[in-house]
């Protein structure tokens, strides 16, 4: 499966790269939303994991631009954020997200 990641934490970037790799996963990223979008158009991953809280955009509108702006109906974009209540999933899943994963990601079943 080929997986895009954004996210502006390279901790957490490197964690869920070394992750995604090693369960075969081809993985690329990007720390800024804005520049991500027409990297993630032209490659079309199987699956987009957006942090929610990103510096120049906020993932929810990357994942709503992605969505409507450029027609990416078929890819999973799962939504990542530190904020576990359910106003937060809620947003996620209005904007377009079709899954929702708390920080930080549980090593042992995250892959």
């Amino acid at each position: 499966m080929n997986i895009y990641i954004v996210d502006d934490d390279a901790a957490i970037v490197a964690v869920m790269t070394a992750l995604l790799e090693a369960a075969g996963h081809t993985v690329a990223s990007n720390p800024n939303g804005a520049d991500a979008i027409p990297e993630i158009v032209a490659a079309g991953p199987d699956c987009l994991l957006a942090d929610v809280m990103l510096e120049d955009m906020d993932g929810l509108d990357l994942c709503q631009a992605l969505r409507e702006d450029h027609g990416m109906t078929g890819m999973r974009i799962i939504a990542v954020s530190g904020r576990e209540d359910d106003e937060s999933r809620r947003r996620a899943k209005e904007a377009g997200a079709d899954g929702y994963l708390a920080k930080p990601v549980d090593v042992a079943t995250f892959a």
